[in-house]
């Protein structure tokens, strides 16, 4: 008979966690019977029991881990700069930015161990002085980008699947996701935020919301892209949002390196029709028409009123929309989440000895079934 794997929490855990849920302790015992002799360690949950207890209590499963109860105040410790700009977070992209938060950490440090050096080398230490010009191409320089590469996909799946490997060769963490962790019923809201960058030396991470489009995606994925080159945590709102001076600077950076103005130049025919041409561009440029529209308006080839029509259009079409399909092999879907370096080194770790299994586990938000689908796909396609 197979053996059972119990996990071990610290009380204090337990604890915060029921805090944190804000639900009435017997509403929680009714449904977890076993929840006091897990508190006062006289039994202790299987891994199962205790993935169904963080859903329950709505917080992610990498938090029942720690050591220590995570700080209440980590947001404005840790993530000041995404504080700032939005002041009011909600809970599920808390959660979000301390589960990816954690990820980073552990990553950094298992580079750390592995001789890994800042990937950005000293003579960029200075970038955000420079024009926005030289800021884009350097930007593509960095990731040994083709001038023309756009016209090598015919889609913008294939191209956003492009962008983010280019990233992740360059060291980068790139992790895509509409839920948090993996609970279905815990949807991120895109209106709240397109995606993060949490800035570190070694082990930088960039976070995607995936109930966007794949042309909005691919459009935060290099604003962020951006944002580690300058070397700083940040969070994208949208493309528009231009409240703030510095996201203005970024998101010009990220239009010039998607949408370069030298070609735009060589292809705008001013006797055809604006809108059609913006349609054009967005298909031949993987990006939404409005980022098409606002560097037009930006170059003085059209005006405010053609951007705000495209926009509009732009709203409509994305809008109660997600591009993350919630059918499917779970697995598969689950590892597309994923950053394939960072699955190769908790794989590597954990089979290494490194990190124990429960721990690699936990990393992944995921089971021994979840650990073993990723690590098949290490062996299949890993180096």
């Amino acid at each position: 008979m197979t053996a059972v794997n119990k996990v071990n929490v610290n009380k204090e855990i337990y604890l915060w966690a029921i805090r944190e849920s804000q639900k009435d302790f017997d509403e929680i015992k009714s449904k977890f019977t076993k929840i006091e002799n897990w508190i006062y360690r006289e039994d202790c949950p299987t891994f199962r029991q205790l993935e169904s207890l963080a859903n329950f209590l709505k917080v992610p499963l990498g938090y029942m881990f720690l050591d220590k109860p995570p700080k209440t105040s980590i947001i404005e410790s840790e993530f000041r700069t995404i504080a700032n700009k939005i002041p009011e977070i909600s809970k599920d992209l808390y959660d979000t930015l301390y589960n990816m938060g954690r990820k980073k950490d552990w990553l950094s440090d298992y580079r750390k161990q592995k001789g890994w050096e800042k990937l950005i080398p000293d003579k960029y230490n200075n970038l955000s002085k420079r024009n926005l010009s030289i800021i884009s191409q350097t930007s593509k320089d960095f990731l040994g980008l083709k001038e023309f590469w756009y016209q090598d996909y015919s889609n913008v799946r294939l191209a956003f699947n492009y962008l983010r490997e280019k990233i992740e060769n360059a060291g980068i963490i790139v992790m895509q996701s509409g839920i948090v962790g993996t609970n279905t019923h815990r949807n991120l809201n895109v209106r709240e935020f397109r995606g993060f960058l949490l800035y570190d030396d070694i082990a930088p991470l960039i976070f995607i919301n995936s109930k966007d489009s794949l042309n909005g995606k691919i459009f935060t994925l290099i604003h962020e892209y951006i944002h580690f080159l300058l070397q700083e945590d940040d969070i994208f709102i949208d493309e528009y949002h231009y409240d703030n001076k510095d996201e203005k600077k970024i998101n010009i950076i990220a239009a010039e390196f998607l949408v370069p103005a030298s070609h735009i130049n060589e292809l705008w025919n001013t006797d055809k029709d604006e809108i059609e041409q913006i349609e054009v561009f967005s298909r031949l440029f993987h990006v939404s028409k409005t980022v098409v529209a606002i560097k037009l308006s930006d170059m003085s080839l059209i005006g405010q009123q053609i951007v705000d029509i495209v926009k509009r259009k732009d709203e409509m079409d994305w809008e109660n929309k997600s591009s993350e399909s919630t059918g499917g092999d779970f697995y598969k879907t689950n590892k597309s989440r994923y950053s394939n370096s960072f699955v190769k080194s908790v794989i590597q770790g954990a089979e290494s000895g490194d990190i124990s299994y429960t721990y690699a586990f936990s990393l992944f938000d995921g089971s021994a079934k979840t650990y073993n689908y990723f690590k098949e796909w290490v062996a299949y396609y890993g180096e």
